[in-house]
């Protein structure tokens, strides 16, 4: 009996520090990190925005190089998540659900871990900018449930938490700081095109069809044009309706502008009302021209102008003319307003 009194007493006090443990232990929790970025808000915006831009930059899948990761939902949009599982030691199994976007300015999510452990947090992210350098803020928040919380009293969230944040915050920089340079370089121009006829043959299709699409269709409507005695007025150009990079498929037409309509086979006219463009001039292979293009993009969204359909590639050095890739000329050409 006497043991056993002892044992009761025993237990009877761990239970009370229990319970005052309790009341003195941390409820709640918040980690944040934060680093100057040397790039356009637009530009960050971009990389923390979807889920899908994360995996280049996240300290998890660079220590965990057996995690697989997948989006579901609209990426980009409230309702859609990033889901992961990976090497159980470093990452485990969880999810993030996108909870809100203010364009150009954060992100939340509502992140919750499944395995090793179960728990769930609030996390965001946030830029301010003074329109030259862009302040990044990445953190989250939660609350602790007893008897984590106790557990709490001998570890540290921030410790334990901030430095993947800061090595996240690290990679985000150098990432957008290179994209930065790379789509600064291009200078913007503003001028009128006037009224312009194109002999075009149009199509849809998959990007890796695009360059033999063009090719072929070049030839096709320099021999119809040449038949009806109509004269081409300028370069090669593309003319581009549409362009899909989630399947990958463009609507555009191969076109030459010519000094009048055409209706014959394949070949048709397409005219273009004059209108206030703004263009950049790109040297390069074709499928690199993905800076240049983004250059507009960025151009016209700091300036709150509203890009209009087609969008022109004039081919004004190519193949036919220079072997050298580096050499070949493409105005890019966004009319907005």
């Amino acid at each position: 009996m006497k043991v056993l009194k002892i044992i009761g007493g025993i237990l009877i006090f761990l239970a009370l520090v229990l319970i005052i443990l309790n009341f003195i232990a941390p409820k709640n929790y918040q980690v944040e990190r934060s680093l100057i970025i040397d790039a356009p808000k637009e530009i960050v915006f971009k990389h923390i925005k979807y889920w899908n831009a994360w995996r280049a930059w996240s300290p998890w899948a660079e220590r965990d190089k057996q995690m697989l990761v997948w989006v579901s939902g609209t990426d980009g949009e409230p309702g859609s998540i990033y889901s992961w599982t990976g090497n159980p030691d470093i990452t485990g199994k969880g999810e993030m659900i996108n909870t809100g976007v203010k364009e150009n300015q954060e992100i939340t999510y509502h992140l919750r871990f499944i395995e090793p452990f179960e728990s769930e947090s609030d996390g965001y992210l946030r830029l301010l900018s003074d329109g030259k350098q862009v302040k990044a803020l990445w953190g989250f928040k939660g609350h602790y449930n007893f008897p984590v919380n106790v557990m709490m009293l001998f570890m540290d969230m921030d410790s334990a938490v901030g430095s993947d944040f800061e090595r996240g915050l690290e990679l985000l920089k150098k990432i957008c700081e290179q994209e930065a340079k790379d789509v600064l370089q291009y200078e913007v121009h503003k001028t009128v095109l006037p009224a312009q006829k194109y002999a075009v043959i149009k199509g849809r299709m998959a990007f890796k069809e695009i360059g033999n699409f063009l090719a072929e269709s070049y030839g096709k409507i320099a021999k119809a044009v040449k038949r009806k005695g109509i004269r081409i007025k300028g370069p090669a150009c593309g003319l581009y309706y549409s362009w899909d990079e989630k399947n990958k498929i463009s609507e555009l037409a191969a076109a030459f502008p010519v000094n009048r309509s055409i209706k014959t086979g394949e070949v048709s006219t397409v005219e273009i009302a004059p209108g206030i463009v703004y263009y950049v001039e790109y040297y390069g292979p074709y499928e690199k021209s993905g800076n240049a293009h983004y250059a507009l993009d960025l151009y016209l969204e700091q300036h709150r102008l509203t890009r209009k359909l087609p969008v022109i590639e004039q081919y004004v050095v190519g193949p036919s003319q220079e072997k050298d890739s580096s050499k070949w000329l493409t105005k890019i050409y966004y009319y907005a307003d």
